[in-house]
């Protein structure tokens, strides 16, 4: 059986992976997983605009300087893809759909954000 393999982010075009997650801390975690970003903040909507001003900034520093699009092909620290994961399986073990939990997946035009205001409009 063949696994698919992962597509890697270049300079112009990738995928970024977006999560999010209440903590024990009464705070939230979200990331974009590709970036190795993350913030955690009280409130949700803050802690998701400070990351995308974050990955406008990164992908714009990495692109213009051409960094290595191995800055575009990160990961998450272990410890936050776990307590994620941990979650994940909380909230689907309990049959509930929670609104403070997202993952989501979405293909980006690199050029786009950077020259734009592209990722923005994915959470819209």
């Amino acid at each position: 059986m063949k696994t698919m393999k992962k597509s890697r982010n270049t300079y112009r075009r990738g995928i970024l992976t977006f999560i999010s997650y209440p903590t024990k801390e009464k705070t939230y975690v979200v990331a974009f997983r590709e970036l190795g970003l993350l913030v955690e903040e009280k409130d949700r909507e803050f802690a998701k605009l400070k990351l995308l001003a974050q990955a406008k900034i990164y992908l714009e520093s990495v692109n213009k300087e051409k960094l290595g699009e191995d800055l575009l092909n990160k990961s998450l620290p272990k410890e936050i893809e776990v307590e994620f994961s941990e979650f994940r399986k909380k909230t689907i073990n309990s049959r509930r759909k929670s609104e403070s939990s997202s993952f989501e997946q979405f293909e980006l035009e690199i050029g786009k954000v950077i020259n734009g205001n592209k990722l923005n409009s994915c959470f819209v």
